[in-house]
């Protein structure tokens, strides 16, 4: 008798969604207007480039396969939150019909047609995006010259007490074992990334906190990593002799990194080499094919990103992702990827983006013009129901 309930809901549920999703579909485009206006915008700096640069330049990283890598992180972050959810919700239920709660749960939560739309506008925004950025990054040096990197070395050693950060460190991180574990987590970094990405696409807890954590990260990535990647541009210690030509101060450094990868894989120094392949590849017969860029460095700024998304959300997971932000930042020295300073002007930028983006979405015109006539407290009622169990 109890089955036949949870298949009635079910199909009473599947003949009501559709409904529903034509329902909110304006709406959500509406809710998301300032993000697609965000994402057009670098995209047509990105298809004005061959113009300005006076060249006809062929991209060769394919949008198609771009797609494919984020949609498929996205498919399993989903996957895995949907299962967890429907266990917990039948859990919930404490032996009580734990189907028809599991199932209660699907429809008044999960499958929410607000929190559907909201996931798939984001996730059909960020392979264009994520697509053009790096675009717009391999760009750099015919825009800007990598100049940089004797100035911030020189930077790092006077901030740090006439040392280079990496050589503080080294006492404390300086074996093989570590470093190996310390590049895996760095290289993890890019699927922490794209799962962060989907939790928040499909989030509807905070309607107005969402769209900060969205607003601000597609700038990390636009404002810090385009913008200030070119004006900066610097390639990073791991560059440091072959663009400057100078005494290598960090030529210590990568004597221990590349002996500790004869003991301990070292992910970071084979994605360093491959990297500096790619940008050598750079103005063949009009090919752009990647970029070496460390000034900010967006592995901690986005890490900070996540940090103030996670805050915002639970107390609990914010101070595991201000570890994983130490870590970012550890890492990006030890493994010879940044100057600490980058690090640092990642993290101020961030906390800048995400002052700014917070402050512009509690402003009355822009809610009215993103939400409507839709009241938003805090906790987003109006636009969300209160006491979800997903956020």
């Amino acid at each position: 008798m109890s089955q036949s309930v949870d298949l009635k809901l079910v199909s009473r549920f599947a003949g009501t969604l559709p409904a529903a999703l034509l329902r909110s579909f304006l709406p959500s485009l509406r809710e998301h207007a300032l993000l697609i206006a965000i994402v057009a915008v670098h995209l047509l700096a990105g298809l004005a480039m061959p113009s300005l640069l006076g060249r006809p330049l062929a991209f060769q990283l394919d949008l198609g396969k771009v797609a494919g890598v984020i949609w498929l992180i996205g498919f399993w972050s989903v996957l895995v939150a949907a299962l967890v959810g429907f266990a917990a919700a039948a859990i919930r239920s404490r032996g009580v019909r734990p189907l028809a709660a599991a199932f209660a749960w699907l429809r008044d939560d999960l499958l929410r047609a607000d929190r559907i739309w909201g996931g798939l506008i984001v996730f059909a925004l960020l392979p264009v995006f994520g697509w053009n950025f790096a675009y717009l990054q391999a760009l750099m040096p015919f825009l800007h010259d990598l100049d940089w990197d004797p100035t911030f070395a020189a930077w790092d050693a006077t901030l740090h007490f006439g040392r280079q950060p990496w050589d503080w460190l080294q006492p404390l991180l300086g074996y093989p074992a570590l470093t190996s574990l310390l590049s895996l987590i760095y290289a993890l970094w890019f699927f922490v990334l794209y799962a962060v990405n989907a939790w928040q696409a499909f989030a509807r807890q905070d309607p107005v906190r969402r769209m900060q954590y969205l607003l601000c990260t597609t700038l990390i990535w636009a404002v810090l990593g385009n913008v200030f990647c070119t004006l900066l541009a610097s390639g990073g210690p791991v560059y440091y002799g072959r663009l400057t030509g100078l005494p290598d101060p960090f030529a210590p450094l990568f004597q221990y990194l590349d002996s500790a990868h004869g003991q301990w894989l070292n992910f970071s120094r084979e994605i360093q080499e491959k990297m500096w392949a790619l940008f050598l590849v750079n103005g063949e017969g009009g090919r752009i094919a990647g970029a070496v860029a460390a000034m900010p460095s967006l592995h901690v700024a986005s890490a900070c990103g996540f940090y103030l998304g996670a805050r915002a959300t639970h107390r609990w997971l914010g101070w595991a992702f201000l570890g994983f932000l130490a870590l970012m930042l550890l890492g990006s020295v030890h493994l010879g990827w940044h100057y600490a300073i980058d690090g640092y002007a990642g993290i101020g930028g961030t906390l800048l983006l995400w002052w700014g983006c917070g402050r512009l979405l509690r402003w009355p015109w822009m809610r009215r013009l993103l939400w409507g006539a839709h009241p938003l407290s805090k906790t987003g009622a109006g636009v969300t129901r209160r006491n979800q169990s997903m956020p």
